[in-house]
């Protein structure tokens, strides 16, 4: 890290709108972090982005902004709110922050608020991406769902599980299982400290066997780098290790990886001048949304379309680009007619002056369907 008070030069900013929270992180030409905020975004990342823009921008009026990535699931909407320079997938810019760390890493794990993302690294590029499917268990919203319901912040409740004599062994199934499991282990007289324990190693339990799928530890490699905000909880960090036997490289910036690895990103792709926004545009920035439906094709989709003033607008909702570039609406055919129209004209004579015989299909039922295939046929 580096003073930013002391700090006189170009700096780099990346922003990591996550599922749940909202990352940023500055370095400057070194690299070295000079100032990053992790936090909810409490449902609009826009509104805490700019807030720390404010602050950041008064505060340090000498260090000059020369570049902007945005990466993770809000990475187009604060891209258009901010006018950053690039955005980058996140699995990019999560390797880009591990590699800085440990060039020679073989297996990044990430587990943040609602997905586990692992990589498998060869030969300095993803070789494989393993994601969690449908369900969000075994995430950092699931622990901090127990946490609060026991009556405890997540922090806390992390804590208290380094200190279990005897975890309980709650599997790695569906959150609506495991809630039974939990107060099971309750009525049993389960402490607190081993409900957390036994929470955090189901949690590592999920990513190794459901989502990787790992047979041994060598699936993994020697070198893993394992990052996101759930493993800033020490509790999952220690069972992950015990669990594969081996110890991992936890950087102490874990939950801010995707945000520094975006800037990393603005750093080696640095632009002679950079597009984000101002001080000037900042302080009457406007952010206002409203949803709508697309006429432009027979789909109909319900848009949301999020106006920033200035001609900075993002649009979501939409299947296909026509709302994005204004394409005028289509003159589509009516398949309906078309397929009927097609169906009929196979009912026509063949031609054959000499039929072997009239067959009569029905035109109805799964003949319908299947009429191209039973008139070739027949035919044939």
């Amino acid at each position: 890290r580096a003073d930013p008070a002391f700090y006189e030069g170009r700096a780099f900013i990346g922003v990591d709108a996550g599922s749940t929270t909202l990352k940023i992180a500055v370095i400057d030409e070194k690299g070295r972090l000079l100032a990053d905020v992790y936090r909810s975004n409490q449902g609009n990342p826009v509104s805490v982005a700019r807030g720390f823009l404010e602050e950041f921008f008064t505060k340090y009026p000498r260090i000059t902004i020369a570049g902007s990535t945005a990466t993770g699931y809000g990475e187009d909407l604060v891209k258009s709110a901010f006018s950053l320079d690039y955005g980058v997938v996140e699995t990019v810019a999560h390797l880009k922050a591990a590699q800085h760390f440990l060039p020679d890493v073989e297996f990044i794990i990430d587990i943040g608020g609602q997905d586990i993302k692992c990589f498998k690294i060869k030969d300095g590029a993803i070789d494989s991406i393993f994601l969690n499917e449908a369900c969000s268990s075994g995430c950092g919203s699931f622990l901090q769902t127990f946490a609060n319901a026991l009556g405890y912040t997540s922090e806390d409740f992390a804590h208290l599980g380094l200190f279990a004599d005897r975890p309980v062994d709650l599997g790695s199934r569906c959150t609506v299982f495991m809630n039974s499991s939990v107060k099971q282990a309750q009525k049993d007289g389960a402490t607190i400290e081993n409900i957390s324990a036994g929470l955090s190693i189901s949690v590592v339990k999920n990513a190794l066997y459901k989502v990787i799928r790992a047979h041994s530890p060598d699936d993994l490699g020697q070198h893993i780098v394992v990052q996101g905000g759930t493993f800033l909880n020490d509790a999952i960090l220690r069972s992950f290790e015990q669990e594969i036997g081996r110890n991992v490289t936890r950087p102490a910036i874990s939950g801010l990886m995707g945000a520094y690895g975006a800037a990393l990103h603005a750093k080696d792709n640095r632009c002679d001048t950079t597009t984000l926004i101002g001080t000037d545009i900042l302080a009457g920035f406007e952010h206002n949304v409203r949803s709508t439906r697309c006429g432009l094709c027979e789909n109909h989709c319900n848009l949301t379309i999020n106006n920033f003033g200035g001609g900075r607008r993002f649009i979501s909702g939409n299947r296909c680009e026509r709302p994005l570039g204004g394409t005028k609406k289509a003159d589509l055919p009516n398949l309906y007619k078309w397929k009927l129209e097609k169906l009929r004209s196979y009912g026509e004579p063949s031609g054959n002056p000499n039929p072997i015989a009239t067959i009569g299909l029905p035109f109805g039922l799964n003949f319908f369907e299947l009429l191209p295939f039973w008139t070739k046929l027949l035919r044939t």
